[in-house]
């Protein structure tokens, strides 16, 4: 039986729900609306095959080879480069801006095909793209013609040994695929992409809609433009994680925390700490994020609801300062407000940070922010993608979420699934005093304290009493 051979895209995350990239030697469809990126994933694409020894033609239809050239050099393709190294090569099959179309006899590509042929032979392409079929096929043949003509085309890809990427426009998002109504059984692989709006936001997706002879990720992924071209967030698609030595524990800043949790957090965990505003989570986070700068490991902050300068000037007040690891380079701190950028931005953002500052330490407050910032399910998809990473990355990561007076730890309840321990904060109020509370809800892998510890905030951060009888309070409460 034989194996089949694939191209890698070299696109972060498609080649993950592709099972190891495109077919070699055979023609996948790349379909959306106007707007969707077919042209920029094409051009990365092309790009990528020629960086890889694949000498690659681009046929470009509707934009020219110099804008084409342009958008790549910006995309930091090094598009040009590649021109000039022989290994990628443009061919201009654009119309004339002041050129009048003139139909007379029956529509036939013979011309196209031998031209491609001759193209190919001269350069020794391997890899072709063709953007787009939509254009090609303008003004459009009868559809019996249309059909025959685009099998003609597909068939001398296949005949000429040639990985091939098509580009077409598509009606609708989850109408057919195509404008053309050339059915999906024509090319191997069939990837759609999508840029809908989703709760006033919009919202980008890749789907691998087809793929003959192998095994693929299904559904829906969500995908963003950055400035290296596209990236591909495949959620839930386990990766080889690495697996920490056992019982590797660190403090987490907070002597009181350390204790219930059985002598501190487990090295290469997520723990979402929840509570009501004003019960201490931005506390909890700065103390985590000094205890790590302190032990000289790298921390990454990000901060959701306050800016930058008035967060650090909260944490000095509070006998917290943390300039001086700033300074020094290993404690980074980042705050945005969410409404201005995209959850699938957020990730871009963090993977890059994941990369090139290799923090041990992260921590997001509060999620809750980037909550309210989109839908239920560019939420979720948020949080499994950003466990996704820490995981991928073997990193541990402290996330704060706020539960208002309408909620409860209930609330969006796949939450208490990703995380690895969830520390609840809370507060009463008896007559004039407020009694905060701390409790340890779960950790996996480790005993913790049962019972919650009234908690303070202090000069330096938090601190905890020793629990005391549940019957002894009530009677000193009473009194």
């Amino acid at each position: 039986m034989n194996t089949m051979q694939k191209v890698p895209t070299g696109v972060p995350g498609l080649d993950i729900i592709t099972n190891g990239g495109l077919p070699r030697g055979r023609t996948t469809l790349l379909t959306g609306k106007s707007g969707a990126a077919k042209s920029i994933l094409a051009l990365q694409l092309a790009s990528q095959f020629a960086r890889s020894g694949i000498k690659t033609m681009v046929f470009s239809v509707e934009e020219t080879p110099a804008d084409l050239t342009d958008t790549g050099n910006g995309l930091g393709f090094g598009t040009s480069e590649l021109v000039t190294e022989g290994k990628l090569r443009f061919t201009d099959l654009t119309l004339p801006l002041d050129a009048s179309t003139i139909v007379t006899g029956d529509y036939d590509i013979v011309a196209l095909v031998h031209r491609i042929e001759a193209a190919v032979s001269e350069f020794g392409a391997q890899a072709i793209i063709l953007d787009s079929a939509t254009a090609l096929f303008s003004p459009r043949p009868p559809e019996d013609r249309l059909r025959h003509q685009f099998f003609e085309l597909i068939r001398t890809f296949r005949r000429l040994g040639l990985t091939a990427l098509v580009t077409a426009e598509a009606p609708d998002d989850y109408g057919p695929r195509t404008t053309l109504g050339v059915e999906d059984f024509l090319c191997d692989v069939v990837l759609v992409l999508r840029n809908l709006v989703d709760d006033e936001r919009r919202r980008r997706t890749l789907e691998v809609h087809k793929y003959r002879r192998s095994a693929h990720q299904k559904g829906e992924y969500p995908f963003t433009i950055t400035d290296k071209g596209l990236m591909v967030f495949p959620f839930g698609v386990q990766g080889p994680y690495e697996v920490p030595p056992a019982e590797s524990r660190f403090s987490s800043g907070f002597a009181g925390l350390d204790t219930m949790m059985n002598g501190g957090w487990i090295r290469d965990s997520i723990t979402l700490v929840r509570g009501p505003s004003g019960s201490g989570k931005t506390t909890l986070s700065g103390m985590y994020a000094k205890a790590g700068a302190s032990r000289g490991e790298r921390v990454a902050y990000y901060g959701f609801e306050e800016t930058r300068g008035i967060l650090l000037r909260n944490f000095a007040s509070l006998g917290l300062p943390l300039d001086e690891f700033v300074k020094k380079g290993n404690l980074r701190i980042e705050c945005s407000y969410p409404e201005a950028t995209s959850p699938e931005d957020l990730l871009v953002e963090l993977r890059r940070s994941l990369d090139e500052f290799k923090p041990s330490l992260i921590v997001l407050d509060s999620i809750s922010s980037i909550a309210h910032s989109t839908s239920a399910r560019g939420f979720r998809q948020f949080m499994v993608g950003f466990a996704a990473l820490v995981r991928e990355h073997s990193r541990s990561a402290l996330l704060s979420q706020t539960l208002t007076i309408h909620e409860d730890d209930t609330a969006a309840p796949f939450l208490s699934t990703i995380p690895d321990a969830i520390i609840s904060l809370d507060y009463e109020r008896h007559q004039r005093k407020l009694t905060r509370t701390i409790s340890v809800v779960k950790m996996r892998g480790s005993a913790h304290a049962e019972d919650a510890y009234t908690m303070h905030i202090r000069p330096g951060g938090l601190t905890v009493d020793a629990p005391r009888d549940s019957k002894a309070e009530e009677e000193s409460r009473a009194r």
